[in-house]
């Protein structure tokens, strides 16, 4: 079962190339704490797009008609940026993840996106070894 969370898509730093410059952000608590991430590791997260909502007001009938035939069910990758002294995780939509929501008018700062998590795949800094380990098999985290 995955990891399922909901956030406002927010406008940072790209951090490596190939990631856009837009997150969602999520308790590290959930994600890079649960899983032994550290800010030296180099980290992916792939799930699916749930819902997108707008922060304030209502969808208009061309938003939902955009956003349910070509986001909804979508799988989506991130990058996951874990701070030293941030207790959030930023989780940085790859570009081609971005250009789905992108083309269908999504906006930081005016949208919501709502995701399931389902997979982590992390390279640890100190030695090398790559890990894919599934989110949360027992049981669906809902925060």
């Amino acid at each position: 079962m995955p990891l399922v969370f909901e956030d406002e898509v927010r406008e940072g730093i790209p951090i490596i190339s190939g990631v856009s410059p837009f997150y969602l952000g999520v308790e590290g608590k959930y994600l890079s704490r649960q899983y032994e991430v550290t800010p030296l590791d180099k980290a992916w997260v792939e799930g699916e797009i749930l819902n997108v909502s707008r922060i304030v007001g209502e969808l208009t009938p061309e938003e939902s008609e955009a956003i349910r035939s070509y986001v909804l069910g979508r799988k989506v990758k991130f990058y996951l940026s874990v701070s030293f002294s941030d207790p959030y995780n930023s989780l940085y939509f790859d570009e081609p993840s971005w250009s789905v929501l992108r083309d269908a008018g999504i906006f930081p700062g005016e949208h919501r996106v709502k995701v399931k998590l389902r997979k982590l795949i992390v390279e640890k800094a100190h030695t090398g070894e790559r890990k894919e380990l599934d989110l949360y098999p027992y049981r669906e985290v809902k925060v």
